[in-house]
């Protein structure tokens, strides 16, 4: 009888240390920021809103020169977009467990509540790994008006 309880318990133990594992490499699978970035650009450009609305987290938030905007405020400035070709670049990408991290710079003209701005322009966005995929949860678009 102890015998069996030493094997079970022994079992048990390896399940319990199999599955931490198989947890563990889930959580650190690493994803492809820059191409989630590029992703995004491009159905911004195209105005895929259905692709738009799915990656956008719930609590999505970003900050323009205008001011910051929640998911629904997001949508409809995507909406409004004119934006003509671009170039992103310089990418710095971090990754914490279910977080991505992702700087970079965009060349592209725009047109943002009436004003057109053309530069070379850094970027954040953040990406959190949530049960549906990775959404979008936040953006700072990060150019002065002049």
């Amino acid at each position: 009888m102890k015998r069996l309880k030493v094997v079970t318990g022994v079992s048990v133990f390896l399940m319990l240390l199999f599955s931490m594992s198989c947890k563990s490499q889930v959580q650190s699978e690493k994803v492809d920021g820059e191409q989630l970035v590029k992703q995004v650009w491009e159905a911004m450009k195209t105005t895929d809103m259905e692709y738009i609305e799915s990656i956008l987290a719930p609590e999505f938030q970003s900050i323009h020169q205008d001011g910051a905007r929640n998911r629904d405020e997001e949508i409809e400035l995507i909406k409004g977009l004119n934006m003509g070709e671009y170039v992103l670049d310089n990418f710095k990408i971090t990754q914490n467990e279910n977080t991505i991290n992702v700087t970079y710079f965009v060349n592209v003209t725009e047109t943002i509540d009436e004003n057109t701005i053309t530069k070379h322009a850094a970027r954040l966005s953040v990406f959190s790994k949530t049960a549906d995929g990775w959404k979008w949860f936040s953006h700072a678009n990060l150019v002065p008006l002049k």
